[in-house]
Parts: structure tokens; sequence; C-alpha cells
């Protein structure tokens, strides 16, 4: 088996602390540099986010949990039955870039999809 989280690290931070402090962003919706500080330094946490983003080991932790949650379930731990959900998004009149209008809820914006399986796990 392979480790969810890269084991070289350029910091000496616990990982479990960086992903308290992501899910704590997340959660919150808080700006980097507003985290508590029984954190680790936001700039080390931001660091760490940006590299997992881009190197794919966020999407990977996502389908391990996703899996080992499913299996916990009883279920299959890939999903058979997915929902696509949309939502409308308002932008301020002077933003050009990535706009189009919904013509059903006459919203000018952006429109995001979501796919979930039936227990709302993307």
């Amino acid at each position: 088996m392979t480790p969810w989280l890269p084991l070289q690290r350029k910091r000496r931070l616990s990982l479990r602390t960086v992903v308290d402090a992501l899910r704590y962003v997340c959660r919150s919706g808080c700006q980097w540099r507003c985290l508590p500080a029984a954190f680790p330094p936001w700039p080390a946490v931001c660091y760490y986010f940006r590299r997992w983003q881009q190197d794919g080991t966020l999407q990977r932790l996502n389908r391990a949990l996703n899996e080992a949650d499913r299996q916990a379930q009883g279920k299959a731990a890939t999903p058979v039955v997915l929902c696509l959900d949309s939502q409308s998004i308002k932008l301020a009149p002077r933003i050009a870039e990535h706009r189009g209008t919904d013509g059903g809820k006459c919203v000018n914006g952006r429109k995001r999809q979501l796919l979930v399986d039936r227990q709302g796990r993307v």
C-alpha cells in the first residue's frame, strides 16, 4: 500500500496538523493569514496545499477516503449510480472572464457542476 501523503517534506511539520489546518480553512472559509495559532504558520500550510493540489495528492486522498467510507458501510468501493447537479453563481456586472448567462434562471455569471454518489460524496 502506498502512503496517501508524500513522505518527503521540505519543512519539519506534522502532516496531521497541516491537514487539520486545510480542513479548518475549508470549513470556516477564512483567509490563509487568519489561521489560529494552534496550526502551523500559514505560509507552510499554503505551500503544502498548492503542492498537493498540483501533484494530485488531494484527489488521491479524497478517492481513497471515499472508497474506505463506502466499504465501511458495506457497499462496493466504487459507486454504481451518480448524480450530476449544477449551480448558477452571480457575478459582479464588470467581471468579464468566464461569464455567461443561465437562460432558465436569468442569471449573469458562472455555472458549476458537481458529480456525487447517492450519499453525496464527490
